[in-house]
């Protein structure tokens, strides 16, 4: 497995709400990323979406090595995530700065020939393979259950003034539902997860042959991160992929 990173400001915001990991070369825990975007007043947002990526990776590196079989992948994913949930939560009901505060969550857990998706709220992720684009991860937001229900278009979901509100994240309530996915993976496939800083600006789609140039992950991360700037950066922009070769899969 090849990581990379990119996380950004943006051009509008001061402070960066988003919050990312991906294992480093003397990190504990190995084949896990993921992506946060925290929200609520003040530095609620940042304090929300470090603290589930934190809690997470204490989690795992206290548990991971009991993972012997898909099932119990599936298992660490989902209590690791209501685990960094509790925490949250317990934080906003008795800090008042902090209440209300929340986040969304996309991980990406590497097992087996397989990659373990779990999420909340808006942030995505998505396979890159034979040269093609799929999302596997369903957006819980507003403008996404007005499209599944036909009362707005594909074209106006994109610009709908309430496109940026969330129907469901981590920390705002004692338990969250968490959306679980599981992809079997192939040689070469790229995992992208992003925030929506990134995903509201870059068509992935439209930009495929910039993951089988002759760049290197780290230069991909950057343009794609760049292209959202340009775009205009509204937001904080955060993306995190992982290059996955059956040669070097480790169990």
């Amino acid at each position: 497995m090849v990581f990379s990173a990119y996380s950004h400001p943006g051009k509008v915001r001061k402070n960066n709400e988003d919050y990312f990991f991906i294992p480093t070369a003397g990190a504990q825990v190995k084949n896990l990323m993921m992506v946060a975007d925290g929200m609520g007043g003040h530095n609620a947002g940042d304090v929300a979406s470090r603290m589930v990526v934190e809690a997470i990776v204490e989690y795992y590196s206290k548990n991971s090595h009991k993972v012997m079989s898909i099932e119990q992948a599936r298992d660490l994913v989902l209590k690791s995530i209501q685990h960094a949930n509790g925490r949250v939560y317990n934080q906003s009901r008795t800090v008042d700065a902090y209440k209300g505060m929340g986040t969304t969550l996309t991980l990406a857990y590497f097992f087996d020939h397989r990659v373990c998706i779990g999420h909340v709220g808006d942030s995505r992720a998505y396979l890159i393979r034979h040269r093609s684009v799929s999302k596997i991860t369903r957006d819980h937001s507003l403008v996404q259950e007005l499209l599944e229900k036909g009362k707005i278009t594909q074209e106006e979901m994109d610009s709908h003034p309430q496109k940026n509100i969330i129907t469901r994240a981590l920390g705002t309530a004692e338990e969250v539902a968490v959306d679980y996915y599981e992809v079997e993976l192939e040689d070469n496939d790229i995992i992208v997860l992003c925030t929506d800083g990134l995903s509201n600006h870059v068509d992935l789609n439209k930009n495929v042959d910039l993951f089988y140039s002759t760049e290197s992950l780290d230069e991909i991360t950057s343009s794609l991160g760049e292209m959202a700037l340009e775009a205009g950066g509204a937001d904080n922009v955060t993306v995190v992929m992982a290059k996955y070769s059956c040669a070097t899969e480790k169990r």
